[in-house]
């Protein structure tokens, strides 16, 4: 077991591509996906202890509802130990906001409490338990652009693609259960057969890094845009300053713009002061954590 303590980014994530091709018998969607981590990340600490401690500078989420609890549980049941670690989260990818924040800390949980209990699990092995905490754990165990399938967890790696500026907002407003509300709004007009997927997958304007926001699409765009109070406004803000158009991160409500560059993010956050939206300049990453 450890006795020094590691300090792990959690990256977050962009769907480059987001297609709901319709509901599954078990009350899930099929989508079809393109992933991508960008360098936007929350940090999480493990320390030795006696016990299991999540803490979180947001305290709302410190305790065993942080789904790294759970991660380290499950970690822990599979390896036959006991999970005892210390661990912090500094918060800086925006909560619900279809960046993954969570799903981040709980894979860079598995990945920095598999070196600390030194159990020397193999990356599939980490991704198979992954699985078991959520759709967007496994891809986010090894990062990088991958296109996935089934509920999302079924992911297919791609080349590493050369990094990217992408200008990323994260509106202020929330709503409670976002997800299920979201995949409720959507209408058969909004489903497709994951051809656009497929095929920005293997353009080559992804794999050569000239990939822009205008090829990007996302099934929950019309109804996220209905449904999130102030969407429309900060999207349309947004829409009138940049040179790509916006396209949504997840279920929402967070956007991006790509390629993007300084001059543009500093003219758009002058232009959502009095929103509350954050507003970052991010870059495309391929990150490799040691397992």
């Amino acid at each position: 077991m450890g006795t020094k303590s590691l300090r792990l980014p959690a990256h977050a994530k962009l769907n480059l591509s987001l297609e709901v091709l319709g509901k599954r018998d078990d009350g899930y969607h099929d989508i079809a996906t393109i992933l991508q981590t960008v360098d936007l990340a929350d940090q999480l600490t493990i320390s030795p202890s006696s016990q299991l401690e999540v803490h979180c500078d947001n305290p709302e989420l410190s305790g065993p509802q942080n789904i790294v609890w759970d991660a380290a549980v499950k970690l822990a049941a599979h390896a036959g130990v006991k999970p005892w670690a210390k661990m912090k989260i500094d918060k800086r990818i925006p909560m619900a906001a279809g960046l993954g924040g969570g799903s981040a800390d709980a894979a860079t949980g598995l990945l920095g409490l598999n070196r600390f209990w030194d159990l020397g699990f193999t990356e599939d092995k980490l991704i198979s338990i992954a699985s078991e905490l959520g759709s967007d754990v496994p891809f986010l165990v090894q990062g990088g652009t991958a296109i996935g399938t089934g509920r999302g967890d079924l992911l297919e790696h791609l080349t590493a693609q050369p990094s990217v500026r992408v200008l990323l907002i994260a509106p202020a407003q929330s709503i409670a259960s976002k997800t299920p509300t979201l995949y409720s709004a959507l209408t058969p007009s909004d489903y497709s057969d994951g051809t656009h997927t497929r095929r920005l997958a293997g353009s080559t304007e992804l794999s050569t890094g000239k990939i822009s926001s205008d090829l990007c699409l996302n099934a929950f765009t019309r109804a996220a845009l209905e449904i999130f109070p102030g969407l429309a406004d900060v999207w349309e803000k947004t829409a009138a300053i940049t040179k790509h158009p916006p396209c949504l991160s997840g279920a929402g409500p967070a956007f991006f713009c790509m390629p993007s560059d300084e001059e543009e993010r500093e003219e758009v956050a002058g232009a959502l002061r009095d929103t509350g939206a954050k507003v970052y300049l991010v870059r495309t990453i391929n990150p490799t954590q040691p397992v």
